[in-house]
């Protein structure tokens, strides 16, 4: 009987460690991919010793195309956060503005946008704390019309804009500002 015991809690301990094990691997791959996206980011740095950031060069797209970038960084000292939310004609305010968190980080997210040409161009600021400072980064987008285009880049366009995630690639430059 201990002889059975024994097996099966010897069972028991090998299945737990091969779970953690697993979960352990999962974790550090995860963290090694996050590590490797922005390993080949440049590092903004101002000309007034502020903080810094990290940002892509360019942002990995055929036809969304970064117009003022990298993004401006205003630093405020004021712990005070507030997003008055509006826009598209709400409370007569050009553009939009909303409140969003993005992973631990909640930022008020202001855009403003103007056609031309085919293309429609986006004024970003996302606003957000830092060590009880007010961070602000803004920056320019280019969206061309992708009814412009024949196929197959028309549907290339709409796939791009579909699953380009600009809050998660801010989120990334805003989780490197020091």
């Amino acid at each position: 009987m201990n002889k059975k015991i024994s097996l099966i809690l010897l069972i028991v301990f090998i299945i737990g460690a091969g779970v953690v094990a697993y979960f352990w691997y999962q974790s550090n791959l995860i963290s090694q991919e996050q590590t490797d996206e922005t390993a080949n980011w440049k590092t903004f740095i101002p000309t007034d010793k502020g903080a810094t950031f990290r940002y892509p060069e360019n942002l990995s797209t055929n036809y969304i195309r970064p117009q003022e970038w990298p993004p401006k960084l205003l630093i405020i000292d004021n712990t005070e956060f507030s997003c008055e939310e509006g826009g598209l004609g709400i409370n007569g305010r050009p553009g939009m503005t909303i409140q969003k968190k993005i992973n631990n980080i909640v930022y008020c997210i202001e855009n403003v946008s103007e056609g031309a040409a085919g293309t429609f161009y986006t004024d970003y600021t996302y606003t957000f704390l830092k060590d009880s400072k007010l961070v602000k980064l803004s920056f320019t987008l280019a969206y061309p019309q992708c009814d412009n285009y024949d196929d197959p880049q028309k549907t290339e366009c709409e796939q791009e804009r579909q699953i380009f995630d600009l809050d998660l690639l801010i989120n990334r430059i805003a989780e490197s500002v020091q």
